[in-house]
């Protein structure tokens, strides 16, 4: 807990400093997206922008590597994997802008044509991601896509956000709209804590659960606030401690999981 709470304060200490990517100490760096490349106008392509800058960052050897994603700006980014394999074990992610999808399912850059995913990180031990930006999957379109049109549109959709095969991972402050399905999902992962989340989408649309969790351990949930068309959370497989103490329901949803109710004590308010 006081690791976490240092690089909490590190942080927060940095990016008030500095939004580039200048060294502040010999321990604490910056990788401000926009330095490499991307424009933030909402139009252009800022994926590779963003693997540039979460390479350097990955690959940095100072103690607290940080990626920043500034406010007031719109990026649009295709399928994007960040992976952990990294120099530090105290990576922040700083989301403090509006990060979107393609609105068009056929836009969506997927590998062979099939599109499962949005924004995914894959085998971390030890992530921070903060800020007060918002993650829009703008699934509209994906919604009434059907077989008949494209492939793409049979079975399942891409999910929004999701953490895998990861450990020691924090989610705060962030808010994740309109996913083409599942907004978020924990996956093969141990000791993840979402805080202070927000999660909407319209109670019509299908299969947008907020979070889905699947063989995973120690999963904390807190203070969360759900609006979705389907089921608010949703768990498969291999489950074992989870916490949640607090969900907000936001609206009327089609359906609340009883499972869910089942697996752990749900304190709805």
């Amino acid at each position: 807990m006081a690791n976490f709470l240092l690089h909490v304060l590190v942080l927060a200490l940095c990016v008030l400093s500095n939004q580039s990517h200048g060294i502040l100490t010999d321990s604490v760096k910056v990788y401000n997206v926009v330095d490499y490349g991307a424009v933030g106008d909402g139009l252009a392509d800022d994926t590779q922008a963003f693997s540039d800058a979460w390479n350097a960052t990955c690959q940095s050897s100072v103690s607290f590597p940080a990626m920043y994603v500034p406010q007031g700006m719109t990026f649009l980014l295709q399928p994007l994997t960040f992976n952990g394999s990294c120099k530090s074990r105290n990576i922040t992610v700083q989301i403090d802008a509006n990060i979107i999808a393609p609105s068009d399912p056929f836009a969506w850059k997927c590998p062979g044509n099939e599109c499962h995913r949005w924004i995914t990180f894959l085998n971390f031990n030890g992530l921070f991601i903060s800020g007060s930006g918002t993650i829009n999957g703008q699934g509209t379109n994906w919604w009434g896509l059907s077989c008949q049109q494209n492939k793409r549109g049979c079975g399942k959709k891409p999910t929004g956000f999701v953490i895998e095969n990861s450990n020691n991972v924090h989610i705060d402050g962030l808010t994740f709209v309109d996913s083409p399905q599942m907004h978020i999902a924990f996956e093969r992962s141990t000791w993840v804590h979402a805080t202070s989340l927000t999660i909407q989408a319209p109670k019509d649309s299908p299969n947008t659960d907020g979070i889905h969790i699947q063989h995973s351990q120690n999963i904390i949930i807190d203070n969360i606030r759900i609006g979705t068309g389907i089921s608010f959370m949703e768990y498969s497989f291999f489950i074992c401690f989870i916490i949640v103490t607090t969900v907000f329901q936001l609206r009327m949803v089609h359906h609340t999981s009883t499972l869910a109710r089942s697996i752990v004590g749900l304190v709805m308010e």
